[in-house]
């Protein structure tokens, strides 16, 4: 006799209850499991404390529990209606949960394979990548029968109703204290960068006040040293198009320097206007956090109406992956409009937890499209690390895209931040030798391929003037060229060049400038306020004091996984975590503070152009005291050891 398999006769209404229980430990199980991937990798909860990765795996199974409940209601409605067609309607709501835990198992998967034997479906192309396509969909039937087999097992339980009561009441009482506290967090932090863009210090009677809002293009590029620049007096004529272009109408800053050597704190400090050991993120996975993520110069101009667009290398410098919130619309081909939910997650759930809801479907997405051919895979890290090592080099995609946003251009005002990779090395893929023509490279940073890689970037910052030009936007943009620290991840002098519409401002900054001034500066420029959150000062107020401390970081070396260019977050400790050294430039003097041994570098800046006069320049106990001092301002604490340099913290 054949066994009926079908949904037992129940009361009215508890077969979607019991498919909603289904579904909430469908929702869990995916969750806990990409959970467990974060935990035990390095990425953004290497820094978080147990309380707080604890509150991600309780709450971020709710938008899909809430999913599951409108599920359940319109299948429960629609049974009310056809009420013959119950079984049915049950069996289909069953593809719900089943579709959960074949992303699970989908993931885990790849996973596994991809880790051990470095195989799995960003490295799958042509027919075989459909495989994948394959396994998804026989996980979706796996998945499907296992929650039918779970459906009938809740429906079969007997628990006496009290103890299930009092369970979902503590259950539910503990969700709604997580929700209390990371929604009041999140709002808080929201409403207060929100205020900061409003207030503050700062100019007045600039573009805005004059209602014309100019075009901003952020024109930088990996590691450019000032010294290979002939803009800055380089013997070699490396950038004939940015010396000429405009000359004499030309703010140029002689003697400036980046907040850190490592790119993403160095373009996250670019962008905020604060230093990276105020932001707490210097090396990936590292992130934005608290304020940070939302106290940002593209925030501001978004805010007064700018389209916003970031073109980089997602490694390095994206936005997004840097959780720089409610900033760029568009960010390496990625629309925000894409993680408005994102938002709304860290706005409800709280901003870590938002983060791991956008990063877990992000996973699943671009693996799903990729095996079912709609979307070539594109793993950040492997191209930066892996075989495809090189590939992130190829600016051409990057220049496109400038192009093609600044030729579609209306009259809304557009802030375009682009972080070029063609100067970044060792070595050096030029499509137009000139000194290194005829030559193949044999050294790491060879200085023909540098100068060359240097002049191909000049030809690119002419192609963008043609392109305003041709748009009739040349004199109605402000250009800035800068970089993210100097030549081979150097400490020297870097290029920050304005170039204001009509040559406005123009002359020359002689004391040392910093990344950090130039969000000031533009909105000086802009006649904004500045954030009082904002550490830099603007340079259209003339030099800055020539003994202003100008503040580095560098990450602690030994605590990067050379393979992917991550930190091992097993190695991290306090006080410092993953910074390894605190440096400052005074005028033309340059200290360099070991946070591991306490030892402490002197020495003078090649090619500074304004030194200090005789006795300005601190003593190295007074240097050491002014660079412990910033740490123990921004949160870190010192020991007594550090302090008195006599050895190892």
């Amino acid at each position: 006799m054949r066994k009926d398999r079908s949904i037992p006769p129940v009361p009215e209404g508890s077969a979607w209850a019991a498919l909603g229980v289904v579904s909430a430990g469908a929702a869990f199980f995916y969750v806990l499991m990409e959970w467990v991937f974060f935990a035990t990798k390095p990425s953004f909860m290497s820094t978080l404390g147990g309380w707080e990765r604890a509150r991600i795996l309780l709450l971020s199974p709710l938008p899909l529990a809430g999913a599951s409940v409108a599920v359940c209601a319109a299948l429960g409605a629609a049974a009310r209606i056809a009420p013959r067609a119950r079984g049915g309607m049950a069996r289909a709501g069953a593809l719900w949960p089943g579709l959960m835990l074949a992303s699970a198992f989908f993931l885990m998967l790849d996973n596994f394979t991809y880790t051990l034997f470095r195989i799995g479906v960003q490295t799958s192309d042509g027919f075989w990548r459909f495989g994948y396509l394959g396994i998804f969909l026989l996980f979706w039937a796996w998945g499907w029968r296992l929650s039918m087999a779970m459906l009938r097992g809740v429906l079969a339980w007997r628990r006496p109703v009290r103890g299930t009561v009092l369970w979902a009441a503590a259950l539910a009482a503990l969700l709604a204290g997580l929700l209390a506290t990371g929604s009041a967090r999140a709002r808080g932090v929201l409403a207060g960068a929100e205020g900061a863009a409003e207030g503050g210090g700062g100019g007045g009677g600039g573009a805005a006040d004059e209602g014309r809002l100019p075009n901003i293009i952020l024109f930088g590029s990996d590691g450019i040293g000032a010294e290979h620049l002939s803009l800055y007096g380089y013997e070699r004529e490396t950038t004939p198009i940015m010396r000429t272009f405009r000359e004499g109408r030309t703010l140029v800053c002689e003697n400036a320097f980046a907040n850190s050597l490592n790119s993403g704190g160095s373009i996250a400090s670019l962008l905020t206007g604060k230093q990276p050991t105020a932001l707490r993120m210097y090396y990936p996975p590292e992130i934005l956090t608290g304020r940070n993520a939302y106290e940002h110069l593209p925030g501001i101009l978004r805010q007064h109406g700018y389209w916003n667009v970031d073109i980089s290398a997602r490694q390095f410098a994206d936005a997004y992956d840097l959780n720089m919130l409610h900033s760029f619309h568009e960010a390496n081909g990625r629309s925000e409009g894409g993680s408005r939910w994102q938002e709304a997650a860290a706005g409800i759930l709280g901003m870590h937890t938002g983060y791991f809801l956008g990063a877990t479907w992000e996973r699943l997405r671009d693996r799903l499209l990729h095996a079912a051919g709609a979307q070539d895979f594109e793993s950040a890290y492997e191209q930066v690390a892996g075989e495809a090592a090189g590939t992130e080099q190829d600016d051409e995609p990057r220049i496109g895209r400038l192009l093609r946003a600044i030729a579609e251009c209306g009259d809304r005002p557009f802030f375009a931040h682009v972080h070029l990779m063609e100067t970044h090395g060792p070595a050096f893929h030029l499509e137009h030798p000139v000194f290194s023509k005829g030559r193949e490279q044999k050294e790491a940073f060879e200085t023909d391929f540098y100068d060359d890689s240097i002049l191909e970037l000049d030809a690119a910052f002419g192609r963008i003037v043609g392109a305003l030009k041709d748009a009739g936007q040349l004199d109605n943009t402000v250009l800035v060229l800068s970089t993210d620290h100097g030549k081979g991840w150097g400490s020297g002098r870097i290029p920050l060049v304005f170039w204001f519409p009509g040559g406005a401002h123009a002359g020359r900054i002689r004391t040392n400038a910093q990344n950090v001034d130039l969000a000031p500066t533009l909105l000086d420029y802009l006649g904004l306020p500045v954030p009082q959150w904002m550490e830099g000062v603007s340079l259209l107020d003339g030099d800055p004091p020539a003994t202003r401390p100008i503040f580095l970081t560098a990450v602690d070396s030994r605590l990067v996984n050379p393979r992917k260019w991550l930190l091992d977050e097993s190695r991290l400790k306090p006080p410092f975590f993953s910074l390894g050294s605190m440096g400052m430039r005074v005028g033309d003097r340059s200290y360099m503070l070991d946070l591991r041994t306490g030892e402490l570098g002197m020495e003078p800046v090649p090619g500074h152009t304004h030194p200090l006069a005789e006795g300005e320049a601190p003593p190295e106990a007074e240097a050491r005291r002014i660079l412990l001092g910033h740490l123990e301002e921004n949160g870190y604490e010192i020991p007594a050891s550090l302090k008195k340099g006599d050895g190892r913290p």
